[in-house]
């Protein structure tokens, strides 16, 4: 903050001598509305610091982080419906044997 005070500084001056030595014969009327424009673009430069000091401490966009959870979502609920299968054949072909096997021990009793 006090390198751009320093650094404003000399600016500062020259432009505040400028104005007095340039006023010095100028209409009242015009030196009065150079004085309220230049009030007004200090103004507006204070806004502006504030915006930009707003728009760098807002959070960050987070569209590619939240598409890429999406995908994975999907890739995920994709492998449970392939398991979700895979569990649903598997049952099948538990009870298959089991079918077989009560055959099996139909036709060889144990004695």
């Amino acid at each position: 903050m006090s390198k751009r005070l320093t650094a404003r500084t000399p600016f500062a001056l020259a432009l505040l001598s400028t104005i007095f030595l340039s006023s010095c014969g100028d209409d009242p009327e015009l030196v009065r509305k150079r004085e309220e424009q230049r009030a007004e673009i200090r103004r507006l430069e204070g806004e502006l610091t504030v915006l930009r000091d707003k728009l760098a401490n807002a959070p960050k966009d987070r569209t590619a982080e939240l598409e890429e959870l999406q995908k994975k979502t999907v890739a995920e609920q994709a492998k449970i419906a392939e398991l979700e299968t895979t569990v649903a054949d598997l049952g099948k072909r538990k009870d298959e044997l089991e079918d077989e096997f009560k055959d099996y021990q139909r036709q060889y009793p144990l004695r």
